[in-house]
């Protein structure tokens, strides 16, 4: 295990801010997380980090922060059409989609591209085109900082929800593994979002292979590289309404995008932010994406105040507009 003192988290945050923490903590197996409850770590405030692509930091960090290094992935048992894997917290995210379709199984190709690390995927039940982490997780290994234990969750015990789980209740716990349960075969690739059937089909063939190709292309063509311009990724949520508000928002709006779901209609926030004319504005060095208005930027030099103070004028113009409150997808850390 690593430990620093006054260490700065601009490389641990993709929005970039200068930001730093009182103490770091790098661990490579588990075990060295009861050194950490021994030292007293845990007994007051503290923040567990992965890649740092969900986190809003808002000013320095007089606390310890503890990040996961637990890399591996091996197959634990199979099934005749699936493959149980365990993976570790500190995998990186993409490097295991990379490897699922390197390896024929199924699954989660449409979730490549997303940054961060595997022990996010469940507190954030990570998603995109048609695809959540909950549809292949079927346990989680957690270290419980106050018992000093570690235990593992099934997928019911998670109470996963759209961008949510009850580790953002439960903030006590660390995800130290994930099990996700991959197809060997009759997998069954989910095209139906956005473009992504239109960008399969012109590159000639259906495969997991050519589904990963198609999901990183249309994810560079609409996000910003954290190297290039810092962000966290899809910055709010997608509302979901109630049937009356539907209505009265698209019988002014009848062409507005929009899923019906069994408890009401999601609208695309992207399209709520357009509509309020942010799309590609500024207040100084905070912006919304030319490409994406679901995405906030840092445009060099901004603070987590100024993303912050942003993302409230944009819930207020869309508040105003729509009579819908915009929830951020993104953690604020103070």
């Amino acid at each position: 295990m690593k430990h620093f003192s006054h260490y700065p988290l601009q490389k641990h945050n993709t929005f970039g801010f200068s930001v730093q923490c009182a103490d770091f903590y790098q661990y490579e197996q588990k075990e060295e997380l009861q050194q950490l409850y021994q030292q007293g770590v845990f007994n007051g405030k503290w923040l567990p980090i992965g890649g740092g692509s969900n986190l809003l930091l808002l000013n320095d960090l007089d606390y310890a922060v503890v990040h996961s290094q637990i890399n591996f992935i091996r197959s634990e048992k199979e099934t005749d059409e699936s493959v149980w894997v365990r993976v570790g917290s500190g995998v990186i995210w993409d490097d295991f989609v990379q490897w699922s379709v390197e390896n024929q199984l199924g699954g989660i190709e449409n979730l490549s591209f997303i940054p961060g690390t595997v022990g996010a995927s469940p507190v954030q039940n990570i998603g995109a085109y048609g695809v959540e982490a909950k549809d292949v997780i079927r346990e989680v290994e957690v270290y419980d900082t106050k018992d000093n234990r570690f235990y593992s969750m099934d997928a019911a015990s998670c109470r996963f929800e759209y961008r949510g789980s009850i580790f953002k209740e439960l903030k006590h716990l660390i995800v130290v593994s994930v099990v996700y349960e991959l197809a060997t075969k009759n997998y069954s690739l989910k095209l139906e979002y956005g473009n992504v059937r239109e960008v399969v089909q012109a590159k000639g063939d259906e495969s997991l292979s050519t589904v990963r190709n198609a999901i990183i292309e249309i994810r560079k063509s609409k996000l910003p590289l954290p190297e290039e311009i810092g962000s966290a990724g899809s910055f709010f949520k997608n509302p979901v309404v109630d049937a009356q508000l539907f209505q009265s928002i698209f019988e002014k709006y009848p062409s507005m995008p929009y899923y019906s779901l069994e408890d009401g209609y999601k609208i695309p926030a992207a399209w709520l932010i357009s509509q309020c004319g942010w799309k590609g504005r500024s207040i100084d060095a905070a912006g919304v994406y030319e490409k994406q208005p679901l995405i906030l930027v840092n445009r060099g030099g901004a603070t987590g105040a100024d993303i912050l103070f942003l993302m409230h004028q944009i819930q207020l113009s869309v508040k105003d507009k729509f009579n819908i409150l915009l929830s951020p997808e993104v953690c604020l850390v103070e």
